[in-house]
């Protein structure tokens, strides 16, 4: 599966870019990414896995991303803790009630 994301918020430093990137890289359910127009186009697998989906999160939350896209993640597996609403990402993905 392929998704756009938007550009993640000015890297501080070359370090702050490698690591995002390297971090981007680690996690088990991304395949690949490259730049586009729009930001960057990230090739998962699919399903993505809970760990790999922790991981997002904590990726677009550190680097300021728009998390919207992670919704499309929820399913009958994850709705549990993913989309509860005590969690700090919730807002950010599901948008308020």
């Amino acid at each position: 599966m392929k998704i756009i994301i938007g550009e993640p918020i000015p890297f501080f430093s070359n370090g702050d870019e490698d690591s995002f990137f390297y971090w981007l890289k680690s996690i088990d359910a991304v395949q690949g990414f490259v730049g586009c127009p729009s930001g960057l186009e990230i090739t998962l697998t699919d399903p993505v896995d809970e760990h790999s989906l922790r991981e997002l999160i904590g990726l677009a939350t550190r680097y300021g991303l728009d998390m919207r896209w992670l919704r499309q993640f929820r399913n009958d597996a994850n709705k549990l803790w993913f989309d509860d609403e005590t969690t700090y990402w919730h807002k950010s993905v599901f948008g308020s009630n």
